[in-house]
This record gives C-alpha cells, sequence and structure tokens, in this order.
C-alpha cells in the first residue's frame, strides 16, 4: 500500500461521521414538504397560509375569491378555514364538518377550526395559557375586520367572534398531521481504532469501548438501520466486504468495489440508512451502490487525493469533498464541492496530518479537522479558520481517528 493511500485507509472513518444525512446524486429534500390540495398538511403550513392572507390584507367578500399561490378560495370565514385547510373548494360553516372530527375545545391544537355551523368558522392558532384559557386565532370576521391574526380570546369567554361560544364545535381537519419534532443535533465525537478495537470517547469525555473487526480492516461508521446514531463497521480490503455492525451486536456483509478502492458510505438514497460506496483513486470517481443494487458515479478530485464527505452548507445531504495532503512544505488543502458544481477551497494543518470531519459544535453543518498520528491528537476546527477551536489528544500514537455521533 502507498505512503497516501495508507493515509487515506487510515482517515476514512471519518468520512460519513459527521451524523448527517446524506446523499449526493439527487436533490436536497425540502425541510417541510409543501402540501397537496385536499392532501395531508401539517399544522405548521396550516398557520402559515392562514399568516399569508394576513400579509396580504384580504378583505372580506362572500361573492369574492382570492387567487395567490395559496389557489383560489372564496374571501369569507369559510373559504378562509378551507384555505388555510388546503382544500379542493371552498366549503362553508355547514360544509366543513363533512371533512373534519368533532372534538373538545380541551383537544384543540393549532390549525384546528372552532364552527359554528349556522353563520361562522375561525382557525384556532394555539394556546397561549391553557390552564386559563388563554389562546389566539386567525378569522375573516366582516367586511369592517378583514383577515386578523393571530387575535387573542379566551376560550371560557361568552362569546368568540360576536356569537356565544356554546354555538360553536372544535373540529379537527381529517388530514392534518402534527410536525416532525424538532431535531436535537448533537456535535460529533471522536474516537480510534486499533487492530479491531474501538475507543470512542463522547463529547463529555466519557470512553467507552467494543471489539468489532481484525488487523488490517478499515473502520467505517454509519447510520446502517436508520436508529438516528452512528453505528460501527469495518472495509475488509482484501475481499472489498463491508461488514456492518447493529446495535444488538449482530452483523451483516456486503461485497462491493475492487482492490484498492476505499470506503465511503453514507445515506446517499436520503432516505433514513446508509448505503455502500467506495472512492476509486485510480479514476478519482465516487461509486455508489443503491439499496436496490444500482450504482452510480460521479467523478471528482485528482491522483493522490484523500476522498471525504460531509454537510459542507447545512443542506441536510452529504456534499462529496477531497483532502489534498501537504508535500515539499506545502499545506493541506480541503476541497469542498457545493450542490451547485462549485468548489470551495481551504487550507489547514501540517503535513503528516489526516483528515476528520464533523459538526463539531452541532450547529447542523460539517466542518474538518486533522489528526495527528504521531500526537495522537485531534485539531477540530468550526469555522473553517486556520486555527482550531478544540485539541484533543485521545488515543495512542498511530491509532486509525474515527468520528461519528455514538449516542
Amino acid at each position: 500500500m502507498s505512503r497516501v493511500s495508507r493515509a487515506a485507509a487510515r482517515s476514512l472513518a471519518t468520512l460519513v461521521a459527521a451524523g448527517v444525512g446524506a446523499t449526493l446524486f439527487t436533490a436536497a429534500a425540502p425541510a417541510q414538504a409543501a402540501s397537496t390540495a385536499g392532501g395531508t398538511i401539517t399544522r405548521s403550513e396550516v398557520l402559515a397560509r392562514a399568516q399569508s392572507w394576513v400579509n396580504e390584507g384580504v378583505p372580506y367578500n362572500q361573492q369574492g375569491y382570492k387567487t395567490d399561490a395559496n389557489g383560489t378560495y372564496r374571501e369569507d370565514c369559510s373559504g378562509y378555514v378551507s384555505m388555510a385547510w388546503h382544500l379542493t373548494d371552498s366549503l362553508n360553516t355547514m360544509t366543513l364538518p363533512n371533512v373534519s372530527t368533532q372534538i373538545s375545545f380541551s383537544q384543540l391544537k393549532a390549525g384546528d377550526a372552532l364552527d359554528y355551523t349556522a353563520d361562522h368558522t375561525f382557525l384556532f392558532a394555539g394556546w397561549t395559557n391553557q390552564s386559563t384559557g388563554d389562546f389566539t386565532y386567525y378569522a375573516e370576521s366582516n367586511k369592517y375586520d378583514p383577515t386578523h391574526g393571530p387575535t387573542k380570546a379566551n376560550i371560557n369567554s361568552s362569546s368568540l367572534e360576536g356569537w356565544p361560544t356554546g354555538n360553536y364545535t372544535a373540529l379537527r381537519y381529517n388530514n392534518i398531521v402534527d410536525d416532525a419534532p424538532p431535531v436535537t443535533i448533537r456535535p460529533s465525537a471522536v474516537g480510534v481504532f486499533r487492530d479491531g478495537t474501538w475507543a470512542l470517547r463522547s463529547g463529555s469525555g466519557a470512553t467507552t469501548s467494543a471489539g468489532f473487526g481484525q488487523p488490517g480492516d478499515i473502520p467505517i461508521t454509519g447510520d446502517w438501520d436508520g436508529v438516528g446514531h452512528d453505528q460501527l463497521g469495518v472495509f475488509r480490503p482484501s475481499t472489498t466486504t463491508f461488514a456492518l455492525r447493529h446495535d444488538d451486536g449482530s452483523s451483516d456483509s456486503l461485497v462491493f468495489g475492487n482492490p484498492g478502492d476505499i470506503p465511503v458510505p453514507g445515506m446517499w438514497d436520503h432516505n433514513g440508512h446508509a448505503q455502500m460506496a467506495v472512492y476509486r483513486p485510480s479514476t478519482n470517481a465516487f461509486i455508489v451502490r443503491h439499496d436496490n443494487g444500482s450504482t452510480d458515479s460521479v467523478v471528482f478530485g485528482n491522483p493522490g487525493d484523500i476522498p471525504i464527505v460531509g454537510d459542507w452548507d447545512g443542506v441536510g445531504h452529504t456534499q462529496m469533498g477531497v483532502f489534498r495532503p501537504a508535500a515539499n512544505g506545502s499545506q493541506n488543502t480541503f476541497a469542498l464541492r457545493h450542490d451547485d458544481g462549485t468548489v470551495t477551497t481551504a487550507t489547514y494543518g501540517n503535513q503528516g496530518d489526516l483528515p476528520i470531519v464533523g459538526d463539531w459544535a452541532g450547529k447542523g453543518r460539517t466542518t474538518f479537522g486533522v489528526y495527528r498520528p504521531g500526537t495522537a491528537t485531534f485539531a477540530l476546527n468550526n469555522a473553517y479558520a486556520g486555527t482550531p477551536d478544540s485539541v484533543i489528544t485521545y488515543g495512542n500514537p498511530g491509532d486509525t481517528p474515527v468520528t461519528g455521533n455514538w449516542s
């Protein structure tokens, strides 16, 4: 094995250890996909649609219709709720119950509605203090009080919007869904691999160890099972075999690639779990194996480069890059490829350093760092600057560095 390929092998575990979803060949999925008319819609999208009419100052007009990016809906109270729910048509106060389910006042959540079938309806925006009955809402009230909100009210009041509170029924649109809970981004941690033994360090400094692999294996990490954290694995160059360890201690294996390839597994299909991939130094190609067995490839880098991958732009999927080792007094260069094909370069570290990548600060984007084999030192950089933000000494000289989210 050449000096460059040996260095590459020793730093491979960093390639998927940034702890982010990844894809090289498909566009990034939006953080919150827009609904279709009559389809499933999240509570946050319902409120956003309601707010859009407030921002536009839509008037009250039972004979008028508003056409905008939301669609075409009648400019009255039930037309407003129909628009917010993204229905296929403007219903009225008597027909809104046909697409919804009655609930109790205490069950109300943002995006539900209060409907008086004889005269009026409005959109519940959320509790400000449920114990006292305080909430806010959106409504198209009348021509003197057009689209407004979020407006304060109290569920214990004798009347709401000019009608007795007891006349209203709480409704939940049948296709509304709760928003996914916010994702907690945990900073990447470091560790080392030593002839089949993993020594992993958490962000707090706590350590743990595990046995998986054998001498000569290349350590890899990734979310093999879609469990939300990195799991251990190895790539066996002699047989081009990926061996993946599951949380219950069992393992699976897959043969993929050619002799001399470098493993770069990741969530390339952006479907919640990792797929196997390799980087072929002879052609500077990233080659990804999809779940259905098909492959795709992208060429990036120069001879002698070491592949790295991470979410450089905080876009929610992995982007490719390469590390160009320093030689003859030059500096190490990180070349990071963005989704539009442009490339950003940065210099960092000393000759002999190995590249590592991770989200060291838990900010939702990957930055780089280096590992110094002679001193077992990790130098982590949060801002693509020339000096490290954190220096950690861990392991023994000659260990192979690994990074990831072990939680």
